[in-house]
């Protein structure tokens, strides 16, 4: 355990807040409230994921990505391989995008590298082996320019190190990944599943990188592990074109009306993306306690007292209590 702070905990949300609303919402993450609905077979439930399965999924994800499958590798998550990659190179010193995910820095620390914070105006001319970047960043929302991350890609293989991008927000905005870059080299890049398609506990990731450091990663991960399960819904998700679509504009057009409704009465808006929105408010806690008096779990941060991050209602009667309790803000 890293002892850091997340959101997601609706039970142990619900511990602290007995008298709260019920039932209980969460906004706490950057996750799509209406999940991807594919057909469940029980028997995926009670076999190990085949070869053909994992190639399937690969391959969908490969084609949706526009990337080379030679260079993917299907992980549990991406936390799998934020927790694991530090550990494939030899001690570093390793430039950590701030704010950003707190698994990263971490990660990279409990594996014994040398680990600095950098702002995003000054991670280009970060002097570390290894520079790790979000794109699009949570909790911000801040988005790197791609031939700026080119760029740094170039300069980073230059020298013989690495520049590791997390794209888990980037399913929203294609347009800024750079993952068919990985085979010039200097690159890895992480892809998530769960957040775009609102199956976070699915647990499927994606490694891009050159196939040597995916080899060294599934070694320490072991056989069988990415589940049968998540093997086939992932595979029809990504082949499904028209909800990819769909979803990208529904979750602009969600994104646009909780702007709306959160800036007026809680603060100034930061930045986001179609997932979550970040706001700057004179009391995070007090808003976030008043939210939570309805039943509403949304995201502080202890180094940020004066951020508040929100994530998306999915149901109407969500948007209702939401707005409920805005308009009781006082």
């Amino acid at each position: 355990m890293t002892g850091l702070q997340h959101g997601g905990d609706l039970e142990a949300f619900g511990a602290a807040h007995p008298h709260a609303s019920r039932p209980l919402i969460d906004l706490s993450t950057g996750v799509n409230p209406n999940a991807y609905v594919s057909t469940l077979d029980p028997a995926w439930l009670t076999r190990l994921p085949g070869k053909a399965e994992e190639e399937a999924c690969l391959a969908a994800f490969s084609s949706y990505a526009g990337i080379d499958p030679a260079y993917v590798s299907l992980m549990p998550g991406t936390q799998a391989i934020i927790s694991g990659l530090p550990h494939l190179f030899e001690r570093s010193r390793v430039a950590v995008l701030a704010p950003t995910y707190g698994e990263h820095a971490v990660s990279w620390e409990a594996a014994g590298h040398s680990v600095s914070s950098c702002i995003a105006s000054d991670i280009a001319h970060a002097d570390a082996e290894i520079i790790v970047v979000t794109n699009p960043n949570n909790p911000d929302g801040h988005t790197f320019d791609t031939a700026a991350l080119r760029e740094l890609q170039l300069k980073q293989k230059a020298r013989g190190g690495w520049l590791v991008v997390d794209e888990a927000f980037v399913d929203s905005a294609p347009e800024l990944s750079i993952g068919r870059q990985v085979e010039e080299g200097g690159l890895l890049v992480l892809r998530s599943f769960g957040k775009f398609f609102g199956l976070a506990g699915l647990r499927l990731g994606f490694l891009v990188s050159p196939p040597d450091i995916a080899v060294m990663l599934a070694r320490r991960l072991g056989p069988w592990s990415v589940s049968t399960t998540a093997l086939h819904i992932g595979c029809a998700a990504y082949s499904d074109a028209r909800w990819i679509d769909d979803t990208r504009v529904s979750l602009t057009t969600s994104m646009e009306r909780l702007k709306a409704m959160l800036v007026p009465t809680l603060g100034t808006s930061i930045s986001g993306t179609s997932l979550f929105h970040l706001l700057r408010t004179s009391d995070a806690q007090r808003a976030a306690d008043h939210l939570a008096a309805h039943g509403i779990f949304v995201r502080t941060f202890a180094d940020m007292p004066n951020y508040l991050r929100v994530g998306l209602p999915g149901e109407a009667w969500q948007w209702d209590r939401l707005e409920t309790a805005l308009n009781d803000w006082k």
